[in-house]
C-alpha cells in the first residue's frame, strides 16, 4: 500500500518553492552569462533593472572582464512590452547546483526469492551537483500591436546526494532471518541527474542503501542498487 508522506513531502516542498523566490533560480538575475547575441558565443553581462533589461558586451583585460561600449554596441529588451519586433535571444550560465531533495518512488530489482519492489517510504538527502542553466526571451505579438516578453527557462544538473530514510525490514527481506516488522533507518546515497523547468524539479537516480540497525547482515537490500524518481529544491 502506497504511503502519504512522499507525496505530503512534495506538495511541502512546492510550496516552499512558491512563497520564497531568492532561493529559485528560473529568474533572470544580474551577472555573467554565454549568448550568442551578437553571432558568436561569448560572455556577456545582464543588468536588470525596472524597465528594460540591458545587455552588455564584455572584453576580458587578464583574468578580469571589462565592460566594452566603446568599440561594440550594447543590447536594451524591455521588461514587459516593445512597440517593435525584438530577435529572439537566449542565455545560459552555470554554477554548483545544491538542492534538498527526496525520491518518492524507489524501483528495488528482484533479489534472492523476492520479486522487484516499489518503495514509498520518507527520506530525505542533500544534493550536490553542476548545474547549467538556459533562458529564452522571445517577444509575441498581441492584437494591439504590441509585442509581449515571454520568458522561457530549464536547468539541467548531474550530482552527488546522501541522506536518510526508512524502508521495510520483514522477515520476506531477511529470508526469514527475524520474526518482527518494523520501519528501519536507513542511509542512502547515489547519482542523480535532474531538469528543473521554473519552478520544479524532477529527476532520476540510481542509489544504493544502507540499513543502520542490527538487521543489516540480513536485510537483503543492503548496498543493493535502486533507481529512484527524485523532486528537489534549489537552496543556494
Amino acid at each position: 500500500m502506497f504511503k502519504l508522506y512522499p507525496l505530503l513531502f512534495f506538495l511541502l516542498v512546492l510550496s516552499s518553492c512558491l512563497s520564497s523566490k531568492q532561493s529559485i533560480k528560473f529568474e533572470l538575475e544580474d551577472g555573467f552569462y554565454q549568448s550568442k547575441i551578437s553571432g558568436e558565443k561569448e560572455t556577456i553581462y545582464l543588468d536588470n533593472e525596472l524597465d528594460y533589461l540591458y545587455v552588455f558586451p564584455l572584453k576580458k583585460v587578464g583574468d578580469l572582464y571589462e565592460v566594452d561600449t566603446l568599440e561594440r554596441e550594447s543590447y536594451i529588451f524591455p521588461q514587459k512590452l516593445s512597440n517593435y519586433p525584438l530577435e529572439s535571444v537566449a542565455f545560459t550560465t552555470h554554477g554548483f547546483d545544491v538542492d534538498v531533495i527526496t525520491i518518492p518512488f524507489k524501483y528495488r530489482f528482484p533479489v534472492f526469492a523476492q520479486p522487484q519492489q516499489l518503495s514509498t517510504n520518507l527520506n530525505a538527502s542533500l544534493y550536490v551537483g553542476y548545474r547549467t542553466d538556459f533562458y529564452g526571451l522571445k517577444y509575441k505579438r498581441n492584437k494591439l500591436g504590441q509585442y509581449i516578453r515571454q520568458s522561457k527557462h530549464y536547468g539541467l544538473s548531474f550530482g552527488a546526494f546522501s541522506g536518510f530514510g526508512s524502508s521495510p525490514v520483514t522477515p520476506w527481506f531477511t529470508n526469514d532471518q527475524i520474526t518482527e516488522e518494523y520501519d528501519g533507518l536507513v542511509w542512502s546515497n547515489g547519482l542523480a541527474v535532474s531538469l528543473g523547468i521554473d519552478y520544479l524539479n524532477l529527476g532520476l537516480a540510481v542509489g544504493w542503501d544502507r540499513l543502520l540497525d542490527k538487521n543489516s547482515s540480513v536485510w537483503i537490500y543492503q548496498r543493493k542498487p535502486w533507481l529512484g524518481l527524485v523532486i528537489g529544491i534549489n537552496i543556494n
